[in-house]
């Protein structure tokens, strides 16, 4: 079985450019809130890359250890309140919308982070 990853919309599609909405529609999504489990591979990838500001991909973060561990969140149940806290999307139980990994490891870093053990159960260095 192929990876799986999940991408929400966190931004709506008024006004913005037809190919990042068509990136967007690729993916599944039609509205804000929308959140679709897809495949993880590099075609779903280049329209999370085009439409980046659009859409996140769900992350789970363990703060409970020495460093926090970060797993792909695949829950089934749809949330559709998100919360923005200083421009990062949760839905305030400890899961987290990124596009870009920089961006996850910036959250990390400004918590006061050094490494992280990521989803394939490695350590990475920030």
């Amino acid at each position: 079985m192929a990876d799986k990853l999940k991408v929400k919309l966190v931004r709506g599609l008024a006004g913005k450019r037809e190919e990042h909405v068509q990136a967007v529609r690729a993916l599944g999504l039609r509205k804000r809130g929308d959140e679709r489990i897809l495949d993880d591979d590099p075609r779903t990838w280049g329209n999370i890359k085009k439409a980046w500001y659009l859409v996140g991909v769900a992350y789970r973060i363990d703060f409970s250890g020495d460093i926090p561990v970060v797993e792909r969140d695949l829950s089934e149940e749809n949330d559709r309140k998100i919360l923005v806290k200083n421009g990062v999307f949760t839905n305030g139980k400890g899961v987290y919308y990124f596009s870009r990994i920089p961006d996850l490891e910036d959250f990390l870093r400004k918590k006061g982070y050094t490494k992280y053990k990521n989803w394939k159960g490695e350590v990475v260095e920030i």
